[in-house]
């Protein structure tokens, strides 16, 4: 394993009670200061009976109500545009975001100087020093910046440290490929479907990232980045190292992979993570798959507590190869709560669809899932194309038969493969739309926030 750097040694590697006690601490002062400021949490709180001086143990968080995203889209509606569960008066605002709006009305965020420059720029110092990313790299943004929260943050921190910003907005991709090698770029970051894509349009300009200077790929917007086959795929195309981002506009970004590339690990310091059962609400095991809860202890224009993240996850608290005692999402997000679908009494996650995809050599990186109508007799059908046009008939008529039968075996399905012509699948710069749902209007967007 590569050399162990840290941001902050002393605070990413505190015994468990330590940490603990911290998060505790971290949370009542930051339900206390919702209940002051907040109209919408002061309302939750009084609903619920219970206030920021009832929380004597970590045990005690569980008298304290959830967030969920309706209720701030609802508060949104009721109070344009801020709604009232902000913290601070829209004129301290200095940059504000929404969220994809895949799963309903986009819901609107606003920071403050003190978000934006320090507790941001300390989030993303995790994540830069447990990559291993250093003030001499350089760091390629192959993404046309908007409302959407992906990756600004990720460069106003790094460049803030002192890492070199090479924008990539407004290029095509062959001219993206280019700039990778013309500026000499040692680190790209992206969704697992767009970094794939840049790999791919590299090899069709006949050139390959391999010989490019990029040695760490990071990867977010996705759970592709901890699917195996997919990780694989990347870290092939880019001759790099993988590594995991995780974050959502409305939480901020919490999560990232360290160089033992095992597991994601959640910044204890500055989140409260807990794993429930989607059903129960009632905390699981280490190891036992459950819906992640985050509370976020440090920012001050939205700090969400308990708010319901959707993703399935795992969770992880033994010490981690890197000395962090940070929790550790084993294969980071396995897939969102509203994302899975049942098919012949069976629970799937796209995900896992996705890993089979992208084990079979002769298929290409693209793929569609479609889920058929309950009841209505249909197969569960995957679309996909040929990875390269010389592939013959007989080659990928057998890829789809050992594609089928392993599918029988891992998930115990039996789909049906459509073989679509090269370039007729959609391509994606952010979020991949792959899953349509028949039994809906639109598409589910795998991984969305």
């Amino acid at each position: 394993m590569e050399e162990v750097t840290y941001w902050n040694k002393e605070m990413e590697t505190l015994p468990r009670e330590r940490l603990e006690e911290l998060q505790l601490k971290r949370f009542r002062e930051r339900m206390q200061y919702l209940y002051d400021r907040s109209p919408m949490f002061r309302r939750k709180y009084d609903e619920a009976r219970v206030r920021p001086s009832d929380i004597r143990t970590l045990d005690d968080i569980r008298h304290v109500p959830f967030v969920v995203k309706e209720e701030l889209r609802e508060s949104q509606a009721q109070h344009p545009p801020w709604g009232d569960f902000p913290c601070i008066p829209p004129e301290e605002g200095v940059r504000v975001f929404q969220t994809t709006g895949t799963t309903g009305i986009p819901v609107k965020v606003l920071l403050n100087k003190n978000d934006w420059t320090v507790h941001f720029y300390e989030q993303f110092m995790h994540f830069m020093y447990g990559y291993g990313i250093k003030t001499s790299d350089i760091l390629f943004v192959p993404f046309g910046y908007g409302l959407y929260i992906a990756w600004w943050c990720f460069q106003a921190a790094l460049e803030q440290e002192g890492v070199m910003i090479v924008p990539g907005g407004a290029q095509s991709s062959q001219d993206r490929v280019k700039n990778v090698f013309d500026w000499g770029a040692t680190v790209v970051c992206g969704t697992p479907t767009y970094l794939l894509y840049l790999g791919d349009t590299a090899n069709k300009m006949g050139m390959s990232l391999k010989d490019s200077a990029i040695r760490i790929v990071v990867a977010a917007g996705e759970p592709g980045a901890n699917v195996p086959s997919t990780k694989k795929a990347i870290e092939g195309l880019w001759g790099a190292k993988c590594y995991d981002d995780i974050g959502s506009t409305e939480i901020s970004n919490f999560g990232f992979e360290c160089i033992a590339q095992n597991g994601t690990h959640v910044i204890e310091t500055m989140f409260l993570a807990e794993c429930l059962d989607p059903e129960t609400l009632k905390p699981v095991a280490p190891g036992e798959v459950g819906e992640l809860v985050l509370s976020n202890l440090c920012t001050e224009s939205v700090p969400l507590l308990r708010y319901r993240m959707k993703d399935l996850v795992q969770f992880n608290k033994e010490v981690c190869e890197c000395g962090r005692t940070f929790l550790r999402l084993d294969g980071g997000v396995l897939g969102r709560s509203d994302d899975m679908f049942q098919f012949a009494g069976v629970n799937i996650f796209p995900s896992a669809i996705e890993n089979l995809v992208r084990e079979v050599e002769e298929f290409a990186n693209e793929y569609q899932l479609v889920v058929p109508k309950m009841g209505s007799g249909g197969h569960l059908k995957i679309r996909v194309e040929p990875a390269a046009p010389d592939i013959s008939r007989d080659r990928m008529e057998q890829a789809v038969n050992r594609f089928i039968e392993t599918a029988k075996y891992r998930i115990t399905v039996t789909p049906d493969v459509e073989i679509k012509e090269i370039g007729e699948l959609p391509r994606f710069e952010l979020k991949a739309k792959r899953v349509i749902r028949e039994d809906r209007a639109d598409p589910t967007i795998l991984g969305a926030r």
